[in-house]
């Protein structure tokens, strides 16, 4: 919380350096994959980077914004402190237009994990409730809600074959003592991304909430929560969104928040007041109450740039270039005789993530060779995944496609 006596300081902070050599952002009309563009990333110039549902790379700017703020802190000490609060607020209301919430329900929050066991924590549970997740998920999605075992609670791991996460074996799994399902949107292991207005359709008829990790799908393809019956979004913004670590955010829909009790508090947990001295607990209105104390002021300025940057680039163009590749890259490794998980041409595995198995070659292999032709990739469960982002190009795929070729 801002102390009273500073008056807020906003413009050292507030304003985002360019990158260098390519203007603040490009035109509208320059081609995603093209310099400009390009020019914003400093991987691109010594890797073919994709591996971005491991780690995006750091935009120039995003850089540029972290050191910035930094400095003021450095150079103003706690005179620049009241403006970061300011940034994060307006942070958060930028996350929430970039996913079509309202800012009211969006709160900031340190990582997936500690989103989701927020949300166990604060709601009401009793012995015999279960909740239902995807077998193959991952570790932020159900290990949050096994912390409730103590309390009787059960979660129920349904099997997934290939990758794939049916939305009808969710639904089959759930009973009158279902009161959650959490999944990811986009599968880390597989790349299926999941039908969330069937599922939570059918979740809302049976009075079940619909928790969402978002983390391998934000960023790279276009959502708007108020179009979908999901009751939490959850979103790390390291990898797609290209931020840095340590900034998350978590969405809180309407029917969510009627039942959702605070299960920790701090000084931005409750409404303003004048004196540290005043203990008065009176939550503030909205899931900005899920804040407790001081945050990543400083990666949350990079975050900012991020979004600015992602925002210029339209997110129904980066959607069609994310697409676009991950279908090249299906195509190209069917054709070298690979094995691609779920299927190239599954409409629910359209996702940035596609995962193979050569057909001589262990996963560690193959991420080896491509490494050493300057293409960086990710084993997963026995798999090499790839998850080229919208900067990335065809000569980039195509050398990943004839390094595997050449093996």
């Amino acid at each position: 919380m801002p102390d009273i006596s500073i008056a807020p300081v906003t413009q050292a902070t507030a304003t985002l350096p360019a990158a260098p050599g390519a203007g603040a952002f490009p035109d509208a009309a320059a081609p995603l994959d093209g310099a400009a563009w390009r020019a914003h990333f400093p991987v691109a110039g010594d890797l073919a980077y994709l591996d971005h549902a491991s780690l995006g790379p750091t935009p120039r700017l995003t850089a540029q914004a972290v050191a910035a703020s930094l400095a003021e802190q450095g150079r103003r000490g706690s005179l620049a402190h009241p403006g970061l609060h300011e940034i994060a607020d307006l942070a958060r209301a930028e996350f929430a237009a970039h996913i079509g919430a309202a800012v009211d329900q969006v709160a900031h929050a340190a990582n997936a994990s500690a989103a989701v066991s927020l949300l166990a924590a604060g709601l009401p549970w009793q012995a015999g409730d279960e909740v239902v997740v995807p077998a193959i998920d991952f570790p932020s999605v159900v290990l949050p809600w096994m912390t409730l075992q103590t309390r009787g609670v059960q979660v129920r791991a349904v099997p997934c074959v290939d990758g794939r996460v049916e939305v009808d074996a969710l639904l089959a799994a759930c009973n009158d003592a279902t009161r959650v399902v959490c999944v990811s949107w986009v599968q880390f292991s597989s790349g299926c991304r999941l039908d969330l207005a069937r599922l939570g359709t059918a979740c809302r008829k049976r009075g079940i909430l619909l928790v969402v990790d978002g983390v391998q799908g934000v960023g790279a393809l276009h959502i708007d929560v108020a179009d979908l019956p999901i009751d939490a979004l959850i979103v790390h913004a390291y990898k797609w969104l290209l931020a840095p670590q340590g900034v998350a955010w978590l969405y809180v829909g309407e029917r969510l928040a009627e039942r959702l009790t605070l299960s920790a508090a701090g000084p931005r947990s409750l409404t303003p007041r004048d004196s540290y001295f005043d203990h008065r607990f009176e939550p503030r209105a909205g899931a900005a109450r899920f804040e407790t104390g001081i945050l990543g002021f400083h990666g949350i300025v990079g975050a900012r740039a991020s979004l600015a940057l992602l925002r210029a680039a339209g997110a129904a163009r980066v959607e069609a270039a994310v697409l676009r590749h991950a279908g090249h890259l299906a195509r190209g490794l069917l054709e070298a005789g690979c094995d691609v998980q779920g299927g190239a041409d599954r409409r629910d595995f359209q996702s940035g993530i596609v995962v193979f198995r050569h057909p001589r070659h262990d996963a560690a292999a193959c991420r080896a060779a491509l490494l050493r032709a300057g293409v960086v990739t990710a084993a997963r469960e026995g798999h090499v995944r790839v998850a080229p982002h919208f900067y990335n190009t065809d000569a980039e795929i195509e050398t990943l496609l004839r390094t595997l070729r050449d093996l």
